[in-house]
């Protein structure tokens, strides 16, 4: 994979030796997990529903009302599309994170954002699909693989770090 961006862009070398290094590490070991993660043949979900989501469900793209902290609208909708009920109703990824600065939070704090996440779809859906589906860890791990590898390329030491974190199951 990166020789194919090197000869795409015709250059012999380079610019950023880091970034060569990442893009070796990371791509082909991102392309192998893909079958793994994805095509589960235990995800009943896998043929549909299919729902529209937003993509970039991040803090900074949700305007909030000053009094009451009501969601009043969700920008930046250039990335949605459709996709499979797991990648819409799991956990956000930022759960883990304190954004601006992607510093992980602590599992219990995290802990405390599931359990409120829970807590607020049962109050507020009558599909059971949705519930057995966000407390899937294989419908979990499918949604952080997707976050994953869809980060814009200044945040793939993350990629790497997910990779790292999660070892090919044999």
């Amino acid at each position: 994979m990166p020789e194919l961006a090197q000869s795409t862009h015709k250059c012999r070398r380079p610019h950023n030796d880091t970034r060569w290094w990442l893009a070796r590490q990371v791509l082909p070991k991102l392309r192998d997990r893909v079958t793994e993660i994805i095509e589960d043949p235990l995800d009943r979900y896998r043929a549909g529903p299919f729902v529209l989501a937003h993509m970039n469900f991040n803090p900074q793209n949700i305007i909030f009302s000053r009094e009451g902290g009501h969601i009043l609208c969700v920008v930046d909708w250039e990335m949605s599309s459709t996709v499979p009920l797991w990648a819409l109703v799991c956990y956000p990824s930022w759960f883990g994170q304190v954004y601006p600065t992607s510093r992980k939070r602590s599992s219990r704090e995290t802990q405390i954002f599931k359990d409120v996440y829970i807590r607020e779809l049962q109050s507020l859906t009558l599909e059971p699909s949705i519930l057995s589906v966000v407390q899937n860890p294989r419908s979990e791990a499918k949604r952080r693989f997707a976050d994953v590898a869809t980060l814009p390329w200044p945040k793939a030491y993350r990629m790497l770090d997910w990779i790292n974190e999660n070892p090919r199951k044999r």
